[in-house]
């Protein structure tokens, strides 16, 4: 019997379809999701989501998918359940946040949108890998991501340790911020853009 807490593909493409950009230039709009069910477990479902953070996971390829859902209230005062940003998480022995890998690497600059000399090499949700040229190791720094055609990502890191090769490894604030929710969308896309999911065939 298939395990009830975990989604099929077909599930896994519906959510993924619902999550893909409208607005290729512009920000990235999330789509409700409405509940159909009888009336106690709507109600149900409202007492939870009100008290608690209610989530969706999938697991593929050896990862584990959360999204986050959010209870809002229109102007009619209808409430429907929001699907947020997810969490992409890989499991193996020890799991850890999905990190995307910046090849070649590419320079954070500063406030005002000057380069800095640290140059990142991976980033997720809770950390980044940089090499640091031509200066001292700072103990902490903000800088910014720059993207193309789209505003750049805050990154306010704190070291952690030393690696090979020049490489160190800065943790990431665990507050959620405007900041963080910004940098959970963008790694969620980029690792949409890496993990295509195949559409399913009709039958």
């Amino acid at each position: 019997m298939q395990d009830p807490t975990l989604l099929t593909s077909e599930e896994l493409d519906f959510l993924q379809d619902l999550q893909t950009p409208h607005r290729l230039n512009g920000p990235m709009q999330t789509p409700s999701l409405r509940v159909d069910g009888g009336t106690q477990t709507k109600a149900l479902l409202t007492r939870l989501a009100a008290s608690d953070q209610l989530t969706i996971e999938a697991h593929f390829n050896g990862e584990r998918v959360t999204f986050p859902l959010n209870l809002v209230e229109d102007e009619f005062h209808s409430l429907s359940l929001e699907i947020g940003e997810p969490q992409v998480v890989e499991q193996g022995p020890s799991e850890r946040p999905w990190r995307l890998h910046m090849t070649p690497a590419i320079e954070l600059v500063d406030e005002h949108g000057k380069p800095s000399g640290v140059w990142l090499h991976a980033l997720s949700t809770t950390g980044l890998l940089v090499e640091v040229r031509h200066q001292l190791v700072p103990n902490s720094f903000t800088y910014w991501l720059p993207r193309a055609g789209a505003e750049p990502i805050r990154l306010q890191g704190i070291l952690a340790r030393r690696s090979k090769q020049r490489l160190v490894a800065y943790r990431l604030s665990g507050r959620k911020t405007a900041h963080s929710e910004q940098l959970r969308q963008y790694i969620y896309q980029q690792h949409r853009l890496l993990n295509p999911v195949e559409p399913t065939p009709a039958i």
